[in-house]
């Protein structure tokens, strides 16, 4: 796989990312059951796909973001922190944190939006103070991330 527009599931992802050379880091089952007792949830499949496959790192790929497992477990009440100093209403009941970028980007997805849900999105500066819809589905937004760092996605960049 060598073209970016062949990529249309995790699993192209994690085989795209490993042949640019990046190492991905994967979580075993007990650690993504941990995450889901620890926020009592079932997560979406595509996410638990995810972790399975790089949940611990993945070398370049969203290098600066907040999205392993070492930093899950504190990225809701960073975005939290970041809507109260925006003065911004509170995330959804139903609203899983799953990326944070340098504190000023939020995206999250419903837990209620079936196994490859949509996306919403804030980014600090943006005039309207609201989420938006991103991308419409999770896998969709992790494919896009490969736009944001040309290290993870040398055949990209050519």
């Amino acid at each position: 796989m060598t073209d970016i527009k062949e990529i249309k599931s995790i699993n192209d992802l994690a085989v795209f990312l490993k042949k640019n050379g990046n190492r991905l880091k994967p979580l075993e089952p007990s650690e993504i059951s941990i995450i889901e007792s620890k926020f009592e949830v079932r997560l979406p499949i595509v996410y638990k796909r995810f972790l399975t496959l790089m949940g611990r790192g993945a070398g370049d790929y969203m290098l600066g973001s907040s999205v392993f497992f070492d930093e899950l477990f504190s990225l809701r009440d960073g975005a939290i922190e970041l809507l109260q100093e925006n003065h911004m209403d509170s995330l959804p009941e139903e609203a899983f944190v799953f990326w944070l970028h340098q504190g000023y980007q939020v995206a999250y997805f419903k837990l209620d939006d079936g196994d490859d849900p949509p996306i919403y999105y804030f980014s600090e500066g943006q005039n309207d103070k609201v989420f938006e819809l991103k991308e419409k589905c999770l896998t969709d937004f992790f494919i896009s991330q490969l736009y944001l760092n040309p290290k993870s996605s040398i055949e990209l960049w050519g």
